[in-house]
């Protein structure tokens, strides 16, 4: 109310002052000098009603952000250095954004422990949401899954009758305790398990004899044995249906390239279009400092993670090997590039990389009114699955596939050598930066 009463005072006292000025019908003499005062007062007044009004909501806004500090049990949060020109908003956006990494790397270290209990039990474990979703399981639980890479998230009736699963959760509900239970997989293949209800919304936790689950009956995939050929080293004219190339990501802890450290390095070989994943790289490094919190809630990676990992000039000579004599791609490539560079600068490294091929500038070349230029959804517009977003090895992974399918839309458009796909790039980058709209997700390098 008090803002608005302000605000009123304001536009009141400017307004009249205007109004006189423009009719110029005010009173000459006294009169015409104190008709002026009283709005300029009243203009006046209402301007530092409201900067005290924009004063209390500064400090009430400050008092939340301590109130976040205070609930993330950190006082060294609010200590932390923040931009000068952040307002009292930004510094509490900033404060919930540290909680929640914060929190994230301090549950990371309690996970970490339940998962090596859990991996110790010599029976299979799973615990599955009331939709049938798989939210964990164990080391010794995943042969009933077929060795999926990734089981979390998936359905349990991808592999499960559901009706002997569901008759089994019913009893177990209705008795009130776990009950023991014969399964069927959709293959029709017996598994002896226990089955308990987890709480009100329908929950279940499965218990089955490992050794069961590993005799179910086996699936395979033997093009994984295949091996990348070696590498012909990318020229001008080599065709992008030919060119050897390495999909590459990184994770830091930040974006500044001078500072900031490689905490992840993913990567993926390609030959033209066809994808080895038999062939990748998915290194974690121990950067030798704190992971900001806020950028833990980012990518998920704690302190605690890479306290055990080896530093970047432990692992220099796998990235050396890996880019040496191929094409790299990526997605905002030239961040990755610079943030590798200076790694390698810390160790004493002269490393030079090859050709680079960026996903987002080739799409933009394109699809030239494409309004969003964001992995997720170039992803999208490719039906590319995308599985461990801002992960190194899932973000190398995801530009690998959507590159393979830019290569063919590219060779229909006349772009098919090397050459051509750098100097469609370059002309990308003037076109977009001389865009006043902008797409999103795109940034100059």
């Amino acid at each position: 109310m008090r803002t608005e009463i302000g605000l009123g005072a304001v536009i009141l006292g400017v307004g009249g002052l205007a109004a006189m000025a423009w009719l110029d019908t005010a009173p000459p003499g006294l009169a015409a000098h104190l008709v002026t005062a009283f709005l300029a007062a009243i203009a006046c007044g209402g301007g530092l009603s409201l900067l005290g009004q924009t004063r209390r909501l500064q400090l009430r806004i400050e008092a939340l952000r301590g109130w976040v500090n205070l609930v993330a049990g950190e006082q060294g949060l609010a200590r932390r250095e923040i931009a000068p020109d952040a307002d009292a908003i930004d510094r509490v956006q900033l404060a919930i954004i540290d909680m929640i990494g914060l929190r994230m790397d301090q549950q990371s270290t309690v996970y970490r422990r339940l998962e090596e209990v859990l991996n110790a039990l010599p029976d299979g474990i799973a615990v599955l949401t009331q939709e049938g979703l798989i939210s964990l399981v164990n080391a010794a639980g995943r042969p009933l899954f077929r060795g999926e890479e990734r089981v979390i998230g998936k359905s349990v009736f991808e592999t499960l009758s559901r009706q002997s699963l569901g008759e089994a959760i019913d009893r177990a509900r209705a008795a009130g305790r776990p009950v023991d239970a014969q399964l069927f997989t959709i293959w029709s293949d017996p598994i002896a398990a226990t089955v308990t209800v987890i709480g009100q919304e329908g929950s279940a936790l499965l218990r089955y004899p490992a050794a069961e689950a590993a005799n179910l009956r086996g699936e395979h995939d033997l093009s994984l044995h295949d091996r990348p050929p070696a590498p012909l080293a990318p020229r001008p004219e080599t065709p992008l249906a030919e060119l050897s190339a390495l999909a590459i990501d990184t994770e830091t802890t930040g974006l500044d390239p001078r500072q900031d450290r490689v905490i992840s390095v993913g990567a993926v070989r390609l030959q033209g279009t066809r994808l080895y994943r038999s062939s990748t790289l998915n290194l974690l490094v121990n950067p030798g400092r704190s992971i900001p919190n806020r950028t833990i809630a980012v990518h998920g990676i704690s302190n605690s993670m890479v306290a055990g990992a080896p530093p970047f000039a432990a692992v220099a000579e796998q990235v050396t090997g890996a880019t040496e004599g191929v094409a790299l791609v990526g997605f905002h490539t030239d961040f990755d590039l610079r943030m590798l560079q200076s790694e390698m600068r810390h160790c004493g490294r002269d490393w030079l990389p090859g050709p680079c091929l960026d996903v987002m500038l080739l799409y933009a070349a394109l699809f030239p009114d494409a309004r969003s230029l964001l992995l997720d959804d170039i992803a999208a517009a490719f039906d590319v699955p995308v599985i461990g977003r801002h992960s190194a090895l899932g973000d190398a992974l995801t530009t690998a596939e959507i590159y393979a399918r830019l290569v063919p839309v590219l060779s229909g458009r006349g772009c098919t050598t090397l050459a051509e796909a750098e100097a469609l790039q370059v002309e990308v980058v003037k076109r977009l930066s001389r865009s006043n709209g902008r797409a999103r997700g795109f940034a100059a390098p």
